[in-house]
Protein backbone atom coordinates (compact mmCIF):
# COMPACT_ATOMS: atom_id res chain seq x y z
CA UNK A 1 0.00 0.00 0.00
CA UNK A 2 1.06 3.59 -0.72
CA UNK A 3 0.69 6.88 1.55
CA UNK A 4 -2.81 7.62 -0.27
CA UNK A 5 -5.67 5.50 0.62
CA UNK A 6 -7.51 5.09 -3.23
CA UNK A 7 -5.76 6.07 -6.40
CA UNK A 8 -8.98 7.87 -9.04
CA UNK A 9 -8.31 8.76 -12.41
CA UNK A 10 -9.16 10.25 -14.78
CA UNK A 11 -8.96 9.22 -18.95
CA UNK A 12 -8.92 11.23 -21.76
CA UNK A 13 -5.64 13.27 -21.43
CA UNK A 14 -4.50 11.60 -18.60
CA UNK A 15 -4.47 7.83 -19.22
CA UNK A 16 -5.05 8.65 -23.47
CA UNK A 17 -4.14 10.97 -25.20
CA UNK A 18 -7.44 11.91 -27.02
CA UNK A 19 -6.55 15.95 -26.92
CA UNK A 20 -6.39 16.43 -30.62
CA UNK A 21 -9.50 13.78 -31.54
CA UNK A 22 -11.50 14.86 -29.12
CA UNK A 23 -11.70 18.80 -30.57
CA UNK A 24 -11.69 17.75 -34.42
CA UNK A 25 -14.81 15.24 -32.89
CA UNK A 26 -16.43 18.86 -32.05
CA UNK A 27 -15.71 20.62 -34.83
CA UNK A 28 -16.91 17.80 -37.25
CA UNK A 29 -19.92 18.05 -35.18
CA UNK A 30 -20.57 21.31 -34.34
CA UNK A 31 -20.34 21.91 -38.71
CA UNK A 32 -22.41 18.97 -39.87
CA UNK A 33 -25.27 19.55 -36.99
CA UNK A 34 -25.13 22.89 -36.40
CA UNK A 35 -23.45 24.61 -39.45
CA UNK A 36 -21.29 26.49 -36.94
CA UNK A 37 -17.83 26.74 -36.32
CA UNK A 38 -15.65 27.41 -32.84
CA UNK A 39 -11.79 28.67 -32.60
CA UNK A 40 -9.46 25.68 -31.94
CA UNK A 41 -8.78 27.11 -28.13
CA UNK A 42 -12.27 27.20 -27.35
CA UNK A 43 -13.05 23.57 -28.52
CA UNK A 44 -9.65 22.70 -26.25
CA UNK A 45 -11.50 24.15 -23.27
CA UNK A 46 -14.57 22.24 -23.48
CA UNK A 47 -12.52 19.29 -23.26
CA UNK A 48 -13.45 17.91 -19.19
CA UNK A 49 -17.29 18.21 -19.46
CA UNK A 50 -19.55 15.87 -20.40
CA UNK A 51 -20.11 15.35 -24.09
CA UNK A 52 -24.21 16.53 -23.59
CA UNK A 53 -22.80 19.75 -22.50
CA UNK A 54 -20.25 19.79 -25.09
CA UNK A 55 -22.67 19.59 -27.97
CA UNK A 56 -25.17 22.42 -26.19
CA UNK A 57 -22.32 25.48 -26.97
CA UNK A 58 -24.67 26.64 -29.15
CA UNK A 59 -28.03 26.25 -27.51
CA UNK A 60 -30.52 23.18 -27.35
CA UNK A 61 -30.47 20.62 -30.27
CA UNK A 62 -34.06 21.25 -30.62
CA UNK A 63 -33.74 24.36 -31.70
CA UNK A 64 -31.52 23.34 -34.43
CA UNK A 65 -34.18 21.00 -35.32
CA UNK A 66 -32.33 18.32 -33.76
CA UNK A 67 -32.25 16.11 -30.91
CA UNK A 68 -29.59 14.58 -28.28
CA UNK A 69 -28.97 11.22 -29.15
CA UNK A 70 -28.39 11.83 -33.13
CA UNK A 71 -25.73 14.51 -31.65
CA UNK A 72 -24.36 12.25 -29.72
CA UNK A 73 -24.61 9.37 -32.03
CA UNK A 74 -22.66 11.57 -34.59
CA UNK A 75 -19.90 12.52 -32.28
CA UNK A 76 -18.97 8.91 -31.26
CA UNK A 77 -19.56 7.77 -34.55
CA UNK A 78 -16.79 10.12 -35.72
CA UNK A 79 -14.76 9.35 -32.88
CA UNK A 80 -14.83 5.59 -33.50
CA UNK A 81 -13.85 5.72 -36.82
CA UNK A 82 -10.64 8.01 -36.33
CA UNK A 83 -9.66 5.78 -32.86
CA UNK A 84 -6.63 5.07 -34.70
CA UNK A 85 -5.78 8.99 -33.43
CA UNK A 86 -6.13 7.94 -29.92
CA UNK A 87 -2.51 6.97 -28.42
CA UNK A 88 -2.73 5.35 -25.31
CA UNK A 89 -0.05 6.38 -22.45
CA UNK A 90 1.46 3.60 -21.95
CA UNK A 91 3.73 4.50 -19.09
CA UNK A 92 0.80 6.15 -17.36
CA UNK A 93 -1.53 3.14 -17.72
CA UNK A 94 1.60 1.30 -16.04
CA UNK A 95 1.52 3.60 -12.87
CA UNK A 96 -2.67 3.14 -12.35
CA UNK A 97 -1.64 -0.90 -12.66
CA UNK A 98 1.53 -0.55 -10.45
CA UNK A 99 -0.44 1.02 -7.82
CA UNK A 100 -3.41 -1.56 -7.92
CA UNK A 101 -1.05 -4.55 -7.85
CA UNK A 102 0.50 -2.43 -4.69
CA UNK A 103 -2.91 -2.61 -3.44
CA UNK A 104 -4.50 0.86 -3.84
CA UNK A 105 -8.25 1.08 -4.31
CA UNK A 106 -8.23 2.15 -7.84
CA UNK A 107 -11.45 3.57 -9.62
CA UNK A 108 -11.73 5.89 -13.00
CA UNK A 109 -14.02 9.03 -12.49
CA UNK A 110 -14.80 10.54 -16.21
CA UNK A 111 -16.57 12.85 -18.49
CA UNK A 112 -16.82 10.06 -21.19
CA UNK A 113 -20.14 8.64 -20.97
CA UNK A 114 -20.94 5.16 -20.47
CA UNK A 115 -20.87 4.14 -24.62
CA UNK A 116 -17.62 6.43 -24.69
CA UNK A 117 -16.60 4.83 -21.78
CA UNK A 118 -17.58 1.16 -23.25
CA UNK A 119 -15.23 2.10 -26.26
CA UNK A 120 -12.49 3.17 -25.08
CA UNK A 121 -11.30 0.74 -21.90
CA UNK A 122 -11.00 -2.30 -23.90
CA UNK A 123 -8.40 -0.61 -25.81
CA UNK A 124 -6.82 0.73 -22.50
CA UNK A 125 -5.98 -2.57 -21.58
CA UNK A 126 -6.62 -2.18 -17.69
CA UNK A 127 -9.91 -3.31 -16.97
CA UNK A 128 -8.89 -6.02 -14.55
CA UNK A 129 -7.13 -3.49 -12.57
CA UNK A 130 -10.44 -0.87 -11.47
CA UNK A 131 -12.48 -1.51 -9.10
CA UNK A 132 -15.44 1.56 -10.48
CA UNK A 133 -15.90 3.01 -12.66
CA UNK A 134 -17.93 6.59 -12.52
CA UNK A 135 -19.04 8.15 -15.93
CA UNK A 136 -21.21 10.84 -16.82
CA UNK A 137 -24.52 8.98 -17.37
CA UNK A 138 -23.66 7.78 -13.51
CA UNK A 139 -24.07 11.10 -12.03
CA UNK A 140 -26.64 14.02 -11.91
CA UNK A 141 -23.79 16.29 -11.39
CA UNK A 142 -20.57 15.58 -13.47
CA UNK A 143 -17.22 17.50 -12.70
CA UNK A 144 -16.00 19.61 -11.80
CA UNK A 145 -18.50 19.02 -9.42
CA UNK A 146 -17.21 16.48 -6.90
CA UNK A 147 -19.79 14.30 -6.99
CA UNK A 148 -18.52 11.65 -9.27
CA UNK A 149 -15.54 11.11 -6.95
CA UNK A 150 -17.35 11.32 -3.47
CA UNK A 151 -19.24 7.95 -6.12
CA UNK A 152 -15.85 6.42 -6.52
CA UNK A 153 -14.86 6.77 -2.99
CA UNK A 154 -18.15 4.93 -1.64
CA UNK A 155 -18.02 2.37 -4.53
CA UNK A 156 -14.40 1.56 -3.51
CA UNK A 157 -15.25 1.60 0.49
CA UNK A 158 -13.32 4.21 1.64
CA UNK A 159 -13.41 5.52 5.22
CA UNK A 160 -14.81 9.61 5.56
CA UNK A 161 -12.00 9.52 7.91
CA UNK A 162 -9.46 8.76 5.45
CA UNK A 163 -11.13 10.03 2.44
CA UNK A 164 -8.48 13.53 2.65
CA UNK A 165 -5.66 10.72 1.51
CA UNK A 166 -7.36 9.86 -1.96
CA UNK A 167 -5.68 11.24 -4.99
CA UNK A 168 -7.51 12.21 -8.47
CA UNK A 169 -5.30 12.34 -11.27
CA UNK A 170 -6.14 14.57 -13.60
CA UNK A 171 -5.18 17.32 -16.64
CA UNK A 172 -7.83 19.66 -16.99
CA UNK A 173 -9.14 22.52 -14.29
CA UNK A 174 -12.65 20.27 -14.38
CA UNK A 175 -10.62 17.85 -12.42
CA UNK A 176 -8.56 19.61 -10.01
CA UNK A 177 -11.76 21.53 -9.34
CA UNK A 178 -13.19 18.50 -8.59
CA UNK A 179 -10.53 17.19 -6.35
CA UNK A 180 -10.72 20.29 -3.64
CA UNK A 181 -14.46 20.43 -3.79
CA UNK A 182 -14.10 16.30 -2.79
CA UNK A 183 -11.51 17.51 0.25
CA UNK A 184 -9.42 15.00 -1.83
CA UNK A 185 -5.81 15.48 -3.19
CA UNK A 186 -5.46 16.92 -6.75
CA UNK A 187 -2.85 16.02 -8.72
CA UNK A 188 -2.49 17.69 -12.00
CA UNK A 189 -0.20 16.55 -15.03
CA UNK A 190 0.03 18.23 -18.41
CA UNK A 191 0.74 16.16 -20.87
CA UNK A 192 -3.14 17.05 -21.50
CA UNK A 193 -5.75 19.41 -22.38
CA UNK A 194 -4.53 22.01 -19.10
CA UNK A 195 -1.47 24.15 -18.82
CA UNK A 196 0.35 24.13 -15.52
CA UNK A 197 -0.91 27.60 -15.51
CA UNK A 198 -4.72 26.67 -15.60
CA UNK A 199 -4.33 24.03 -13.62
CA UNK A 200 -2.10 25.75 -10.28
CA UNK A 201 -5.85 27.65 -10.41
CA UNK A 202 -7.45 24.95 -8.32
CA UNK A 203 -5.01 24.39 -6.33
CA UNK A 204 -3.93 20.89 -6.89
CA UNK A 205 -1.58 19.56 -4.38
CA UNK A 206 1.27 19.03 -7.19
CA UNK A 207 1.59 19.28 -10.90
CA UNK A 208 3.54 16.44 -12.99
CA UNK A 209 4.88 17.42 -16.59
CA UNK A 210 6.25 13.97 -17.02
CA UNK A 211 4.96 10.24 -16.45
CA UNK A 212 8.37 9.52 -15.13
CA UNK A 213 7.42 12.40 -12.56
CA UNK A 214 4.11 11.08 -11.80
CA UNK A 215 5.20 7.63 -11.22
CA UNK A 216 8.52 8.31 -8.51
CA UNK A 217 5.60 11.08 -6.65
CA UNK A 218 2.64 7.86 -6.39
CA UNK A 219 4.99 4.83 -6.11
CA UNK A 220 8.19 6.46 -4.78
CA UNK A 221 10.81 5.55 -7.61
CA UNK A 222 13.33 8.03 -7.05
CA UNK A 223 12.85 11.48 -6.72
CA UNK A 224 9.12 12.86 -7.28
CA UNK A 225 10.22 15.93 -9.46
CA UNK A 226 6.21 17.12 -9.44
CA UNK A 227 5.60 20.69 -8.53
CA UNK A 228 4.30 21.30 -5.03
CA UNK A 229 1.55 23.64 -5.12
CA UNK A 230 0.93 23.59 -1.57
Amino acid sequence: MSDYSAFLWDVDGTLVDTTQLIVEALEHVYLTKFSRSMPYDERRALIGIPLKKQIRVFGEPEAFGLNEEEVVAEFIHFYESHKSCERILDSVTAILMEGKNRGNPTALVTSKNREELANTLPRLGIENFIDAAITADDVANPKPSPEGIFLALDRLGIAPEIRKHSIYIGDTTHDMKAARLAGVQGIGVTWGAGTAQLLALENPVYICSTPQELSNLLLHRGSAHCESIT
